[in-house]
């Protein structure tokens, strides 16, 4: 399916086209949009899908249609040297809720839009071949109308009870519905910031076949800038050896001082000899004489 759109824009990067179509705002809710259900044909899995914007072209040409054609070219590439997406401006369809947004760079997020009524099952960031990123359970109980293949080939309305045990059925129990995502600039980067830390989450690349995103995330303290945390730790490590310099100088000092005081008493104290004041020799005593003799004081 071909169209063309007078809003539609135009940018290459690393020789990439992409296509840019600008959904700014809700498409219209119809409530009769949620029963267009049809199941594939059984070679292709069976699967029931829900919100198929090609209902109308292909299954019941009566069908109202329930997207804008922009999704519809989106999800049906026509041309394969031009990626088509949605954005710069995105809201999700007026029967859709956002489920997932995504921060593809600090300046563009990208929004994941489902039915209303079903779950995020699997982010689908690019062109998806299979609409598996939204999903509806059925109950048990539950009766579904929807559109099938007869065996003679044609399109007609099947009804289908879900019964008690899934496990007996044998027929489908999940719906799934067509998503939409489309992209967002943003005037300044998107971060989530709490008390002790700034988080800022981001996922790459742009548009791509892939099936979900990679997505990185950087840190930043808030308690204070590492040049200020550094040069608080410098301070305490002066003020400590600041310290172990004046406890070491008071130690010498008072080594120092107790040497001179010591040295001072002992040459002040009566008792101190020095060698020059020793005799060289001892004197040696005279003996008395040994004969006998007295002697007599003359008068």
């Amino acid at each position: 399916m071909t169209a063309t759109f007078s809003d539609e824009s135009l940018t290459t990067s690393s020789g990439t086209v992409t296509a840019w179509l600008p959904i700014p705002t809700p498409w219209l809710s119809i409530a009769a949009c949620s029963s267009e259900i049809y199941a594939q044909r059984a070679g292709l899995g069976g699967n029931l899908i829900a919100f198929d914007p090609l209902f109308g072209e292909s299954i019941v040409p009566s069908a109202i249609p329930c997207l804008p054609t922009e999704v519809t070219s989106s999800w049906y590439q026509s041309n394969t040297d031009i990626t088509t997406v949605l954005g710069p401006t995105f809201v999700c369809p007026g029967a859709y809720s956002a489920v997932q947004t995504i921060l593809v760079n600090p300046s563009m997020e990208q929004v994941l839009c489902c039915p209303s009524q079903y779950s995020l099952n699997v982010p689908i960031t690019g062109k998806g071949t299979f609409p598996s990123q939204c999903t509806s359970l059925l109950t048990s109980g539950q009766t579904l109308t929807y559109e099938s293949t007869t065996p003679n080939g044609p399109w007609g309305i099947v009804t289908s009870t879900v019964p008690a045990s899934t496990a007996a059925s044998t027929g489908p129990t999940i719906v799934y519905g067509m998503h939409v995502n489309g992209f967002n600039v943003l005037a300044a980067a998107t971060t989530m910031s709490s008390s002790s830390s700034t988080i800022t989450s981001v996922t790459t690349p742009l548009p791509s076949n892939s099936s979900a995103p990679q997505t990185t995330s950087s840190v930043t303290s808030n308690g204070g800038s590492s040049s200020s945390a550094l040069s608080k730790g410098a301070a305490a490590g002066i003020a400590v050896g600041v310290v172990l310099v004046v406890v070491l100088i008071a130690i010498v000092g008072w080594f120092l001082f107790s040497r001179s005081r010591k040295g001072r008493q002992e040459e002040k104290s009566p008792f101190a000899m020095t060698s020059q004041e020793l005799p060289a020799e001892p004197r040696r005593l005279n003996e008395l004489d040994g004969s006998g003799k007295t002697f007599e004081l003359g008068t």
